[in-house]
């Protein structure tokens, strides 16, 4: 038994040992394929957020803290962060409007500035960690913020935007504290978004204070890239109807980006302003619209070079709006299926669309297009009455009293869409003799 024990001990320390040797293995195979993974997966999150700093760095970041405010304001629910928050929504409220309004305004937010609550630090914080490195490598903080006072008469406002403080803006203690907010929304958009506050200033046709604006903005060219500081210079001239010097600016920023779509872009802005608003004879605005339609489809072609990535569709859009207005169909219909463009349309784009389907009989793709623009913009009545058109059309009459009730229903409308319009409206001469057509025009 002794000898049994003996031979038997070895072989257990053999195994033992061939074992560990076999776990060593695979130990040191793991290490040498997932040992390499993770280091390479380490290097690639360290370039990724190199990458990340780069752009932050390139960024003008703004830290939002709060506004101070009398007690008086804090009684009537106005606290600072209240106050803050209220400009902030006044901010977004212009920049959707702008943006949603006016097609040619690339992107959004081109100063490439972005509004950041204040930071606070609880654990580890990306962006707190980022700020502190930013800060280590000489990146300095812009805040907005600043104070609120009453008097007996005003209530002012003083807002710090970049270093320095505005000069304080007032209102009469009667007027509403919106009023103020919107003062200040105005002051910070200077710095943050010039470009689209020009735009809401042309908009509300207030040619001083676009002037005031861009005079800022040239005096500060370090708030706007200076891709889209040569769009909006022309758009600044154009809305002064200086044709001379927009066409310098296109000049100028054909010799800053050569090649580039933009110059063709902005000088087909500049030949629709003049066929549109010249005092010129028939042959000269036919001659501004064809090298509208020269430039734009330059603009428009693939292989050129773009700062702008969105600017062949804007361009695009800009064409399918000219003929649509020019009831150009035909280069309508070729324009948006060459391009693919049924689904950036807007509602009164695909409106427009609609008809120069039915202009060709293609009555499946007409429809088509008017469910988008009632889809997009169920409350306009005009749309629901051109659906109603097709269907009475194809001799769909029922369907046509429906939509017809749904356009007259609609909060908004044209002229044409009215009972009384219905009354002597050619379209719906057959409709007359339907009962419930009858009673639609008698609600």
């Amino acid at each position: 038994m002794e000898t049994n024990t003996i031979i038997k001990l070895p072989s257990a320390r053999v195994k033992a040992f061939l074992k560990r040797l076999q776990q060593l293995a695979w130990l040191e195979l793991f290490e040498k394929w997932f040992g390499v993974g993770t280091k390479l997966l380490w290097l690639t999150l360290f370039v990724a957020f190199s990458v990340y700093l780069r752009k932050e760095y390139k960024r003008n970041i703004f830290y939002v803290q709060d506004f101070k405010v009398p007690p008086a304001w804090v009684e009537q629910g106005y606290s600072g962060e209240v106050v803050k928050q209220a400009i902030l929504d006044e901010i977004d409220k212009i920049m959707n409007g702008m943006y949603a309004n006016d097609k040619s305004m690339i992107g959004s937010n081109e100063d490439k500035t972005e509004l950041l609550n204040e930071l606070t630090v609880e654990g580890f914080n990306l962006k707190a960690v980022t700020k502190s490195i930013l800060a280590l490598l000489g990146k300095k903080d812009k805040s907005i913020g600043g104070y609120i006072t009453l008097s007996d008469s005003t209530q002012t406002v003083a807002i710090q935007v970049t270093d320095q403080i505005t000069q304080p803006l007032s209102v009469e203690q009667n007027e509403p504290a919106q009023h103020l907010i919107h003062k200040a929304a105005m002051e910070i958009m200077k710095v943050r978004s010039p470009k689209a506050l020009i735009t809401y200033y042309m908009v509300k046709k207030d040619n001083a204070m676009v002037d005031k604006t861009y005079a800022y903005l040239r005096k500060h060219r370090e708030l706007m890239n200076d891709y889209f500081f040569y769009m909006t210079s022309v758009a600044v001239a154009l809305n002064s109807q200086n044709y001379e010097d927009a066409f310098a600016w296109t000049d100028s920023a054909a010799t800053r980006f050569p090649n580039d779509r933009l110059a063709y872009y902005t000088r087909a802005e500049i030949y629709m302003t003049l066929a549109y608003h010249a005092k010129a004879d028939a042959p000269t605005i036919q001659k501004y619209k064809r090298l509208f339609i020269e430039n734009m489809r330059k603009a428009s072609e693939p292989g050129l070079p773009s700062e702008a990535v969105e600017l062949p569709q804007t361009a695009n859009r800009y064409l399918a709006n000219f003929y649509t207005n020019e009831n150009d169909f035909k280069s309508l219909v070729d324009l948006v299926e060459r391009n693919q463009m049924e689904q950036t349309l807007s509602a009164p784009l695909n409106n427009g669309l609609a008809y120069a389907y039915l202009s060709q009989k293609k009555y499946k793709k007409a429809e088509e297009a008017l469910r988008r623009a009632t889809f997009q913009a169920p409350n306009i009545g005009d749309y629901w009455d051109s659906l109603a058109e097709l269907y009475s059309i194809q001799g769909n009459d029922s369907a046509a009293v429906i939509n017809l009730t749904k356009a007259l229903g609609s909060p908004q409308k044209s002229e044409v869409v009215s009972a009384k319009a219905y009354q002597t409206d050619t379209r719906w001469g057959r409709l007359r003799k339907r009962p419930d057509f009858q009673q639609l025009l008698n609600r």
